[in-house]
């Protein structure tokens, strides 16, 4: 618990230093007013296409899940995979490493009566699908970005670098536990082993047993392959389209703006770097991280007067609005559940029950 305590403390600690740092440079450039003259300046209706998109980036990955849970044999209407999709972003943007999404997921299916493996399967699926889909971006925006990358300086340049390292390896893991679970059980093994010579405190045997659980699970998602050979691609085509709704936002606030001379694949591109860039980094929502890559890889798309509103705009529409009405519809859900659930009263005498986790209330 302490140690959860620090951790948080650390992370909450480095998210506000980032937040800090993207304030000053933003007012170090431009006064308040001069800002808000900016930001009045863009074209409010091009910026409402950012709503419907970010709706169908929520859309995409409700439709892999539902398309997984389907293949499960436990299907949930659409409605209920665009609401467990909810309850993912919200829970991945407000806790490091968007470690929070998929546990919350795998708790608001599982009142819906989805067995908690075949909810875990699908957000491994879904993880696999999402992973490779950023892998796909991220190779592809090197070419299509053309000389744009070399202007995003050292520090954005080696955060990129570690990504798409970080991608990489997660990537060519989950399908070596997929498709080769043997190799893959003697590597973790191997790994755990070294480990515990390092660290003689390391609990060898319960670290193995964990192995053997999610080795375990992908065997089950590459039986559920082999029964739907093409539920994977498909899943992999959803996650692709669901990020090119959220790396095309810079580019509807660059229209909005009236700017023109960088074509629509030059500015996605671009985007998707910066997301991979600050990707693998364990803040809440790369909240800080994010702001600062941008002003620093859009500066010559936007220019040094309109650089930082362009980041307020894009990271509005592709994060936080998202996040709003994420949370507004947590909240909604849990009501309607809370309404029409019977109110069951404890006899007399009796302990109430214990008060639910977080991650429980989530779903």
């Amino acid at each position: 618990m302490m140690r959860d305590k620090i951790k948080n403390v650390l992370c909450g600690g480095a998210v506000l230093a980032l937040l800090g740092w993207t304030v000053h440079t933003i007012f170090r450039q431009q006064t308040p007013g001069q800002l808000a003259a900016a930001l009045l300046s863009a074209d409010w209706r091009l910026l409402l296409l950012g709503v419907p998109m970010m709706a169908l980036f929520l859309c995409c990955e409700a439709a892999a899940t539902h398309a997984i849970l389907r293949a499960l044999g436990c299907a949930q209407p659409f409605r209920r995979c665009a609401y467990y999709s909810s309850v993912g972003f919200f829970f991945s943007t407000i806790t490091p490493s968007a470690t929070g999404g998929q546990p919350a997921q795998v708790v608001a299916m599982s009142r819906d009566g989805v067995p908690a493996a075949s909810g875990a399967l699908d957000m491994l699926l879904v993880t696999i699908g999402y992973n490779t889909a950023a892998m796909i971006w991220g190779v592809s925006a090197l070419f299509a970005a053309g000389g744009l990358t070399e202007r995003l300086g050292g520090q954005v340049g080696l955060l990129l670098g570690l990504g798409l390292a970080v991608f990489a390896l997660l990537d060519v893991s989950m399908f070596l536990f997929l498709f080769l679970p043997g190799p893959a059980r003697r590597l973790m093994y191997g790994c755990i082993a070294l480990g515990a010579r390092l660290i003689p405190s390391l609990d060898r045997a319960g670290l193995e047993q964990k192995a053997d659980e999610h080795l375990a699970e992908y065997r089950r998602g590459a039986e559920l392959i082999r029964r739907s050979p093409a539920l994977l691609l498909r899943v992999v085509g959803l996650s692709t389209a669901q990020l090119a709704c959220s790396y095309a936002m810079p580019y509807v606030v660059y229209r909005a703006f009236g700017l023109s001379g960088f074509g629509l694949w030059e500015i996605v591109a671009l985007q998707a770097l910066c997301s991979i860039a600050v990707g693998y980094l364990p803040l809440p929502g790369s909240a800080g991280a994010a702001e600062n890559v941008f002003l620093r890889g859009f500066l010559l798309v936007y220019g040094e007067a309109l650089v930082a509103p362009a980041m307020i705009l894009s990271r509005t529409l592709n994060c936080y609005l998202v996040l709003l009405a994420t949370g507004i519809a947590l909240a909604a859900g849990r009501a309607l559940r809370r309404s029409a659930a019977p109110q069951a009263r404890p006899k007399a005498g009796s302990a109430p029950d214990a008060a639910p986790s977080s991650l429980e209330r989530a779903g």
